[in-house]
């Protein structure tokens, strides 16, 4: 195989182009970089020949667009020579300007340097770059952030960068011996069990291995999706829990988790079984630790929709609750209007019965309707809060499928940072977690510190016969639920106005 095809592929080839490459200028780029300062004028007066002092511009140029010095043919820099010469050396004819020896190409190269206080990468400064892209390494081992931050590093440095093949091996030398670092650690710390987790990911099920399997993302919210994704987190959770210790110990960066993690989807497993163990591994590792964040964030995700879909449910049911309740009244006002004419109606004698005149009532208005068009003509609004906690519990036995297997698997909960809510939350976890549902427990056992004043006459009801009153628990459930999905909602925005500010 070709040493060159065994190199890691950085760059594209526009990029290299980029950083090494002759520069191309328009007319407003020669005006810009064949301009000389005081200081570079004088370099060129001191040039003997115009040859020389030609070539010696047309390199300064091209050293403050790139930073670089090259080697070129003059069919390749013919425009630019013209352009210097009709403006330096107009009496000069092109033909007269003659290649550069190397000798002097190498001391006009030196006069550069000095003028712009740059210098060579020699050996020395290649010892350092590459003890700078080894402290680079331990934050990110993505070859491509290596590379930017060690071109940062000789533009601070005022280092002439070398060649990209030169560089292309060193970030190789720094990744291979970063992931050295990290698997002769893993060897040391790893167990039985999670090495025997992370061959169960190689292994064939059913014609799929399994590491093929709990790549899957969720197609959507439906509960056999979301049940599948819950599988995939406990499987994945043992070995999280051994990563989340291992990998901070070992001071890997997130962003190298994620470097390593995105290597499983991109090999083959039989590529994966061909590799060294230890650096299989650790690429499994990685990927079982950010797979499991990324599904607590699918759950998440997933949680805060349902609940947000369940109050639209019941938001949009009392706004048609309340337009019918208006429309009813109105339709019935005649015959509202009818009912109290019975109270001045000569015809009706004084002493009749008022059950008699009740029942002529119902007669003219239909009993069910007494109480709204009472309310329309009192001027009482209709409580719309009310027929929407009244609809929750129409709503209990799909939220109660939908909701709870992803509230059980939640450990989130312990970023809320309002005390009744988490207390609320914690008990409500640990029942369901036990196998048992709210409505086996006593209500007066529930933490109530989280129903607001203005909701307790939604979430207690008061039977006749008793003079207590009653917690509606699943109505509570609800608004447990409810809360999260609100205080979720507020940490996920806090967190994402952070990235976006930073």
């Amino acid at each position: 195989m070709n040493v060159n095809s065994r190199r890691l592929s950085i760059l594209t080839k526009s990029e290299i182009d980029d950083l090494y490459g002759l520069p191309r200028f328009s007319e407003d780029d020669r005006s810009l970089f064949f301009d000389l300062s005081a200081v570079e004028q004088g370099a060129v007066d001191a040039v003997h020949t115009c040859s020389s002092a030609v070539h010696l511009i047309l390199q300064i140029g091209y050293f403050k667009a790139k930073q670089q010095f090259f080697v070129y043919g003059r069919e390749a820099v013919l425009d630019d020579l013209h352009y210097i010469l009709q403006r330096y050396f107009p009496d000069q004819a092109l033909d007269k300007i003659k290649t550069l020896s190397k000798p002097t190409r190498l001391e006009q190269q030196q006069i550069i340097l000095q003028l712009f206080d740059y210098r060579l990468c020699d050996g020395e400064a290649k010892a350092a770059l590459e003890r700078k892209a080894q402290r680079v390494a331990m934050l990110s081992t993505q070859p491509i952030y290596i590379l930017r931050e060690t071109l940062q590093y000789l533009t601070n440095q005022r280092l002439i960068a070398p060649g990209y093949t030169y560089l292309q091996d060193m970030v190789s030398r720094v990744v291979t011996g970063e992931r050295r670092r990290i698997t002769g650690l893993l060897e040391k710390a790893m167990t039985p069990d999670v090495d025997k987790q992370l061959d169960a990911l190689l292994k064939s099920e059913e014609g799929m291995y399994r590491i093929s399997l709990l790549k899957h993302e969720p197609k959507d919210f439906s509960y056999r999706e979301l049940r599948q994704e819950v599988d995939r987190r406990k499987f994945f959770q043992p070995l999280y829990e051994f990563g989340q210790s291992f990998l901070g110990t070992a001071g890997l960066s997130n962003e190298s988790i994620k470097y390593y993690a995105s290597l499983v989807p991109f090999y083959s497993v039989y590529k994966l079984r061909r590799m060294a163990e230890p650096t299989t591994r650790l690429y499994l590792l990685c990927f079982a630790f950010h797979r499991f964040r990324q599904i607590n964030d699918n759950l998440i995700e997933a949680l805060i929709c349902l609940i947000g879909q369940y109050e639209k449910q019941a938001k949009l049911a009392a706004d048609e609750a309340m337009q019918q309740a208006i429309d009813e009244a109105g339709a019935n006002l005649q015959a509202a209007g009818q009912v109290l004419e019975l109270f001045i109606d000569d015809s009706i004698p004084d002493e009749t019965p008022f059950a008699s005149i009740k029942e002529k009532a119902f007669e003219l208005l239909n009993i069910e309707s007494f109480p709204v068009v009472s309310d329309f003509m009192r001027n009482i609004e209709f409580d719309k809060t009310a027929f929407e906690w009244s609809y929750y519990g129409t709503l209990r036995h799909k939220f109660k499928l939908n909701l709870r297997h992803l509230f059980c698997n939640l450990d989130s909960v312990c970023l809320v940072s309002d005390e009744p809510l988490l207390e609320a939350i914690l008990f409500l976890q640990e029942l369901l977690r036990q196998g048992k549902t709210p409505r086996q427990m006593n209500p007066a056992n529930f933490p109530t510190g989280i129903i607001a004043k203005n909701l307790q006459r939604y979430l207690y009801t008061r039977a006749e016969e008793q003079k207590k009153k009653t917690l509606e628990v699943d109505r509570y459930e609800f608004l447990v639920y409810r809360e999260l999905r609100k205080a979720l909602a507020r940490l996920y925005h806090e967190i994402f106005g952070l990235i976006l500010l930073t």
